[in-house]
């Protein structure tokens, strides 16, 4: 007896598959019906042609199946739409994408900004809706307290970099005993210029501006002084300053190699030597006038009271 073994086929076959499966168990058929005993059909041949049968019209509605899914217009692809995400506030967020509600984070969102521009056109064509009272009071609330800390910081800068200064903590005429002390030595620079001693003088110009007077230092204490109540005025502590900056030009402008293209270790003579002296004695004379006119701005208590202190020195 001739078995002719069936091959199984999917449902996921191409049409032309499914054709020549039929096909193929047709064959099947006429092969079993042949192979019986002469005069009759064994029970197994009949179960086999049966299974080929059901396994033959199983196939035909597959095969109906494809043949109407090919003619069938393919469904279109549908693309998702991105929502926007830019802002912080009635747009949509990241936040609103995973279900949580937006938070306010701006200080004024564009619901607020309505209050400004009344009920318009959005950008979707529809109209938005006019803000609430509630929100107009807030927003004027805010309004109002940012108006108020420009105005502040407007006024803020207008104050005098010397109004912002703190005072020294030691009293005025401990700062005025210094520059007393300066004094004299200006005066006592004079014959030391119009000898031409410069490094004499420049010995003398090191105590004055530095150790022990500090002359800017204590210059700078006098002029913040100046601008309390107790000492002075707003009037004289601007005066003191301009007289300070002018005090310490002048006090530079008395080492001749400052200002002149000199060697410190050389020896100057003759007309260069006069010019010399003529310039350092000019600006030794002016340093000592602004000296005192800047002490003159020093209530009499105080000056005396320095002018007592620095004799105990």
């Amino acid at each position: 007896m001739r078995v002719v073994h069936r091959q199984p086929f999917s449902g996921s076959q191409t049409t032309k598959g499914i054709t020549a499966a039929i096909t193929q168990r047709a064959l099947n058929r006429q092969v079993l019906c042949k192979a019986g005993p002469e005069g009759g059909i064994s029970e197994d041949v009949l179960a086999r042609l049966r299974a080929a049968e059901e396994e033959a019209a199983r196939l035909r509605k597959q095969l109906e199946i494809a043949q109407n899914a090919k003619g069938a217009p393919a469904a279109p692809e549908v693309i998702e739409k991105p929502k926007r995400i830019d802002s912080t506030d009635s747009r949509e967020t990241l936040s609103g994408l995973v279900g949580k509600a937006p938070q306010r984070t701006a200080w004024l969102s564009e619901a607020d900004v309505e209050f400004f521009v009344g009920s318009s056109v959005g950008e979707t064509g529809q109209e938005v809706p006019a803000v609430d009272p509630e929100a107009q009071a807030t927003i004027q609330r805010r309004l109002l307290i940012g108006g108020l800390l420009a105005a502040g910081a407007a006024a803020f800068a207008l104050v005098p970099t010397e109004a912002l200064r703190p005072l020294p903590p030691r009293p005025l005429f401990f700062y005025v005993v210094p520059l007393l002390r300066v004094s004299d030595l200006l005066a006592d620079a004079q014959p030391i210029i119009e000898d031409g001693d410069w490094g004499q003088l420049r010995v003398l110009l090191s105590r004055v501006q530095g150790t022990p007077n500090n002359v800017r230092d204590n210059l700078d204490a006098v002029v913040s002084w100046l601008g309390d109540a107790r000492e002075g005025s707003r009037d004289k502590q601007s005066r003191a300053q301009a007289l300070s900056a002018e005090l310490i030009e002048y006090l530079d402008a008395m080492d001749y190699n400052k200002y002149f293209d000199a060697m410190p270790t050389a020896t100057v003579t003759g007309a260069k030597a006069a010019e010399f002296v003529k310039f350092s004695g000019a600006a030794r004379k002016a340093a000592a006038t602004k000296l005192a006119e800047l002490l003159s701005l020093v209530s009499p208590a105080t000056m005396e009271t320095a002018r007592a202190q620095a004799t105990l020195y």
